[in-house]
């Protein structure tokens, strides 16, 4: 049985600035990454998969993070949503374990609009802790994913995004909206 992956440090990217220090309990993307896979490749438990909602399951939690597993039958989506709160956003990964995935991820600008990347199993897609994106099920078969948080997920925020641009809709805290 393989083990989890080495903690490294996290890169400063050119034209990027280093990590913020209040960011400390945050995992670098490659780590995130690395984890993901890792638990795709270990899991134990199996999956639901429910008509009226995608299934989700909190399978780990550790002091940086927590892991996720995901069922989605066909046109199952989560709405537009980030991963935090004001005082601790999460970055994340998202491993497809088995089926496919569309992720849509707002792209900013005066005419803001959706990047669509479908996503396969086998595939993780990483979004820092301030991403606005939504995930579906577009395929016409179930699909399960692993996802990954750091730190572990205390609220998201989810919003609504038209001809005007994006807006705040709600906010979902763990434990109490899902």
């Amino acid at each position: 049985m393989s083990t989890a992956p080495e903690n490294p440090p996290t890169p400063v990217l050119p034209g990027r600035t280093a990590p913020d220090p209040t960011a400390a309990d945050r995992i670098a993307a490659d780590r995130l990454t690395a984890l993901a896979d890792f638990y795709a490749a270990n899991l134990t438990l199996r999956p639901r998969f429910t008509k009226g909602s995608r299934w989700a399951r909190r399978v780990l939690a550790g002091p940086d993070h927590e892991a996720w597993l995901l069922a989605w039958l066909p046109g199952q989506a989560t709405e537009l949503h980030d991963h935090g709160g004001v005082a601790r956003p999460a970055a994340a990964a998202v491993a497809v374990v088995s089926g496919a995935l569309t992720e849509y991820t707002v792209q900013p600008g005066d005419f803001p609009g959706l990047r669509r990347k479908p996503l396969q199993a086998g595939e993780v897609s990483v979004v820092d802790d301030r991403t606005v994106h939504a995930m579906r099920n577009d395929s016409n078969a179930p699909a399960v994913s692993l996802h990954v948080y750091s730190p572990g997920l205390e609220a998201m925020r989810t919003y609504l995004l038209d001809e005007t641009g994006l807006a705040p809709s709600r906010i979902k805290r763990a434990g109490a909206d899902w």
